[in-house]
C-alpha cells in the first residue's frame, strides 16, 4: 500500500510540472508583445508550412517583378514613339474629315411647253452627250413651221413684186431723163435764135421751149422719186422676207425641242418625267451626274498657311472601307463657306464672338487609280482628306 501511495504521488507531481508550463505559456500568449518561445523541436506543422511559403513567396516574386519591370519599359518605349509617330504626321500631314465628293450635276428641263409623247431612259441609266432622253408632242410645233413657211413665201413674193416696181421706176427715170435732155437742148437753141440779130423766134416759142424743159425736169423729179419709193419698198420687202426666215428658224428650233436631249455624258437620276405629263419651260425633269468626280474639303483657316496647289493628298472614303485613293490639291477658294451662304454674316453689327472659318479647297482625284472605282463613288459621300504639307 505504501508503494502504491508513492507511486500515485510521484505521479500526480509529474502531471502538475507538466501542467505548469502549459499554463505559463498561456499566460504569455494572452500577454500583448509576449514572445512565445520554442524549444528546438518542439514547432507545429503550421509553422513550418508558414516558414516554407514565405520561402516560396519571396524566390518566385523576383520574375514577377522582372516582367513587370520590363513590361513597364515596354510600355514607355512604346508611347514614346507613338508620340513621335504623331508629331511626325502633324507636321507632315494636315487631315480634316469635313469633306465630300463633289461631281457635275446638270438638272435637264425642257425648252418648251408640251406633252411627254415618249420617255427613252429609266433611273440610274447611263447616257451619252447629246443622246434623246424623251420626246413631246409636236404636232402644235409643226403648224407653227408651216405657217412660218407660209409667211417666207408671202415675203418672197413681196419682194419680187417690189423689185419689179423698182424697175418699172428706174425705167420710168430714164425715160424722163431722155426727156428733160431734149427739153434743154430745145431750150438752149431757142435761146441762142431769140437773142439774135434777125430774131430767128418769137418770144412765145421760146417761152413754149422753156416751159417744156421746166416740165421735162418736173417729170424728171417725180420719177426719181417713184424710184426711191419702189427702193424702200424693196427694203422692207427684204426686211419682210428674212423675218419670215428668221421665224422659220424659230419654228424649226422649237421642233427641235421637243426632244430633249443629254447635255452631257452621264447618269440618269432623280428622274420626274412619265408619258402624258404636261412639262413646262424650265421645269426640271431629271438630274444627269457627269463620272468625272471631286473631293470640296472644307479646312479650317488655320489650317491653310501650309496648303497650296499641287501637294499630294491621301483619300479615303467612307464607301470604301480599307481603299486609299491618291489626289492632289488643285485650287483653294477665293473666300470662306460663309460666304457664299445666301445670307452671310455681318459681324459690322451687334456682339462679335471669333468663329474660325472654313474655306474649301477642291482636290482632284487621281482617275487612274480610282479607275476600279468609277460608279462607286458618287457625289454627296463623306470623306477623309489628308494633305501631305511637308516631304
Amino acid at each position: 500500500m505504501n508503494e502504491t501511495n508513492a507511486t500515485m504521488t510521484a505521479t500526480a507531481a509529474g502531471a502538475a510540472e507538466i501542467r505548469r508550463p502549459n499554463a505559463e505559456g498561456r499566460r504569455k500568449a494572452e500577454e500583448p508583445n509576449a514572445e512565445i518561445r520554442t524549444l528546438p523541436g518542439e514547432e507545429d506543422q503550421d509553422t513550418l508550412e508558414t516558414r516554407h511559403a514565405s520561402r516560396f513567396t519571396f524566390h518566385s516574386s523576383r520574375p514577377k517583378q522582372l516582367a513587370l519591370g520590363l513590361l513597364a519599359t515596354a510600355v514607355i518605349a512604346a508611347t514614346a514613339w507613338s508620340a513621335y509617330r504623331w508629331l511626325e504626321y502633324v507636321r507632315t500631314w494636315v487631315k480634316t474629315d469635313n469633306a465630300y465628293v463633289a461631281a457635275h450635276i446638270h438638272q435637264v428641263s425642257s425648252r418648251v411647253a408640251g406633252t411627254v409623247s415618249e420617255v427613252l431612259v429609266e433611273e440610274n441609266d447611263v447616257v451619252q452627250a447629246g443622246q434623246v432622253l424623251a420626246r413631246l408632242d409636236t404636232r402644235d410645233f409643226e403648224v407653227r413651221h408651216q405657217q412660218a413657211l407660209a409667211q417666207v413665201a408671202q415675203a418672197q413674193a413681196h419682194l419680187q413684186q417690189a423689185e419689179a416696181q423698182v424697175a418699172q421706176a428706174r425705167a420710168q427715170v430714164s425715160r424722163e431723163q431722155a426727156q428733160a435732155t431734149k427739153a434743154e437742148q430745145d431750150l438752149e437753141r431757142a435761146k441762142t435764135l431769140s437773142e439774135g440779130a434777125h430774131g430767128a423766134i418769137s418770144r412765145q416759142e421760146f417761152d413754149a421751149a422753156q416751159a417744156a424743159a421746166d416740165a421735162a425736169q418736173a417729170s424728171l423729179k417725180v420719177a426719181g422719186s417713184a424710184l426711191q419709193s419702189a427702193e424702200a419698198a424693196t427694203t422692207a420687202a427684204r426686211a419682210q422676207q428674212q423675218v419670215a426666215e428668221a421665224n422659220v428658224k424659230d419654228a424649226d428650233l422649237q421642233l427641235s425641242y421637243t426632244e430633249i436631249r443629254a447635255p452631257a455624258a452621264g447618269r440618269i437620276g432623280r428622274k420626274n418625267l412619265e408619258t402624258g405629263n404636261r412639262v413646262q419651260p424650265g421645269q426640271a425633269l431629271l438630274a444627269l451626274v457627269q463620272p468625272d468626280v471631286w473631293v470640296e474639303a472644307n479646312f479650317k483657316e488655320t489650317q491653310l498657311a501650309r496648303l497650296k496647289p499641287g501637294q499630294l493628298v491621301r483619300l479615303r472614303v467612307d464607301a470604301l472601307p480599307g481603299r486609299l485613293l491618291a489626289g492632289h490639291v488643285e485650287s483653294l477658294a477665293p473666300a470662306s463657306g460663309s460666304q457664299f451662304a445666301l445670307l452671310p454674316p455681318d459681324n459690322a453689327t451687334g456682339n462679335f464672338i471669333k468663329i474660325v472659318q472654313r474655306v474649301p479647297v477642291k482636290i482632284a482625284v487621281d482617275r487612274q487609280d480610282a479607275s476600279d472605282c468609277e460608279g462607286r463613288i458618287v457625289p454627296g459621300m463623306s470623306t477623309v482628306v489628308e494633305v501631305k504639307v511637308r516631304e
